[in-house]
């Protein structure tokens, strides 16, 4: 997992923990005996946020013994301790990243159904090296209700995706990144599921070291062959490049989801 990618899903986490504290409407609940501040996702109501009253989500027994592979089964752990408030099993988790910075471990993880990584679903925490977690931050998904297999053959999703593209041939366009995953479009008073083949463009101009060209992402619905979404993407290592800086290879460079 490169380090850029944990450290921004880490910022992001925290960053969001301090800005919804202010105004954000939290509720005190007893669960099981330990009392949790919790603010919900208002569409869902699975909580985005759980904090410790006076007491620690987790603590981890022996954390400073654990190997780096070990630590990352916490995210189950956590799961299965509050999966009732959670409304997700700890089956339903794909590990994401995890990386150490200062005194502090940074672990995240995909929600998935049925092996599918679900769009921009999220759930993370910080341990401290007592192993101690104080909260946890998460964007998941309860009830998923989506197709679990393809009408439309990777090929021809795969060519739709390619003519979203202007002058594909063109550019010299290089597929970079591709996946199949559950996309949730919310409604007024419902969620839409969608599985998708996703996909990730870039032109052969982007993979130059001091290109700030972009690329897109386009995700072709696996059902009817529409397209569900179409973006920009912005180069993963922007514009300001160290003498040193060594390019990545097509594989590395982070995909949209």
């Amino acid at each position: 997992m490169p380090i850029l990618q944990t450290l921004l899903f880490s910022l992001f986490l925290l960053s969001s923990l301090v800005l919804v504290s202010e105004g954000a409407d939290y509720e005190t609940v007893d669960f099981k005996g330990q009392k949790l501040s919790i603010l919900r996702d208002p569409f869902t109501k699975v909580p985005l946020i759980i904090r410790g009253v006076e007491s620690n989500l987790l603590e981890v027994k022996n954390f400073s013994k654990l190997s780096r592979k070990e630590i990352t089964y916490v995210g189950p752990q956590l799961v299965s301790k509050y999966q009732s408030l959670l409304q997700i099993g700890p089956d339903q988790l794909k590990f994401k990243g995890a990386e150490r910075i200062s005194d502090t471990w940074y672990i995240s993880y995909w929600q998935t159904f049925h092996g599918m990584i679900i769009y921009e679903s999220s759930l993370g925490c910080s341990i401290d090296l007592q192993g101690c977690i104080k909260s946890l931050g998460a964007l998941l998904y309860p009830n998923v209700k989506a197709p679990r297999s393809s009408k439309i053959s990777h090929e021809e999703a795969l060519k739709i995706g390619q003519r979203q593209i202007k002058d594909y041939k063109k550019l010299r366009c290089r597929l970079l990144a591709e996946s199949v995953l559950v996309y949730p479009v919310k409604k007024k008073s419902s969620i839409d599921y969608y599985r998708v083949y996703a996909f990730n463009f870039f032109p052969q101009e982007a993979l130059h070291p001091a290109s700030v060209v972009g690329g897109w992402a386009v995700f072709v619905d696996s059902q009817t062959g529409n397209v569900v979404l179409f973006e920009t993407l912005f180069k993963p290592m922007g514009c300001c490049v160290p003498e040193n800086w060594v390019p990545p290879k097509p594989e590395e460079m982070k995909p949209k989801w």
